[in-house]
């Protein structure tokens, strides 16, 4: 894969700012010789607008922390329920505010200030991390309210509940949407998911352990395997985790 262009988003309230960071991030581009598209949002509320409808458009977000309306803070964990894996980066006039960052899963904070010369390498490291995580796949739900786009990494499994498929991730999260456990099967077959039971499709990568009934997840969930399906369980386990110790 060639270098994907990577989408860029700053929202800061002060046109000053915006035009500032956004001549940094083109001269590094030019520095690193990559194409980047860059997009200005004056407000927190503004950007949210924006990722309603584009949730995964932007890989990395310059955030300013203190803003009319609603704060870098807000918008950043709004961002995160959209995107779990957007890199956001918080701009601040003040180190007061470090240790709330923790919650929107900040990748760093850059002190404002038109002589910046961190810029560069937060930069730098920001986007090889992005570069190595464009491949990761992402899965992508909608439910009612939201669209959500997870990492299939951090799928442990999908249940079927009624007329409901409730997708559980490894942190215990749960989503619920109208879907057919069948068509997922279907959709999913070129990925280590696993067909258990009727009602259960598992993935591999969270497998500890599989008993003639039960599966245990590496997360501590514990699962019935139908009858029907052990053997095929065991023969799909067996040449997965084959194939992945030579990795």
């Amino acid at each position: 894969m060639g270098d994907a262009m990577i989408s860029i988003a700053i929202c800061d309230n002060e046109q000053v700012f915006l035009d500032y960071y956004q001549s940094k991030l083109e001269s590094v581009a030019r520095k690193l010789k990559i194409d980047l598209d860059i997009h200005r949002f004056s407000s927190g509320e503004a950007l949210l607008f924006h990722l309603d409808d584009y949730p995964n458009q932007f890989q990395i977000i310059y955030l300013d922390i203190v803003m009319g309306g609603i704060n870098g803070i807000e918008t950043a964990l709004k961002v995160r329920k959209l995107n779990s894996v957007v890199k956001i980066i918080f701009l601040t006039s003040s180190t007061d505010y470090v240790f709330n960052a923790f919650d929107a899963n900040a990748s760093h904070y850059l002190i404002k200030d038109l002589h910046d010369d961190k810029f560069d390498d937060v930069f730098a490291h920001v986007y090889n991390q992005v570069k190595a995580n464009i491949s990761e796949p992402l899965f992508s739900i909608t439910t009612q309210q939201e669209n959500y786009l997870i990492p299939f990494s951090e799928i442990a499994y999908f249940e079927s509940f009624k007329r409901l498929v409730i997708c559980h991730k490894s942190n215990k999260e749960r989503i619920e949407y109208y879907y057919k456990i069948s068509d997922l099967v279907t959709e999913l077959e070129d990925k280590p998911f696993i067909l258990i039971h009727r009602s259960f499709l598992v993935n591999m990568q969270y497998i500890l352990k599989l008993s003639k009934t039960d599966v245990y997840l590496k997360n501590g969930v514990v699962l019935p395997v139908s009858r029907n399906n052990y053997e095929e369980v065991k023969d799909k386990l067996f040449n997965y985790n084959n194939q992945n110790r030579l990795k």
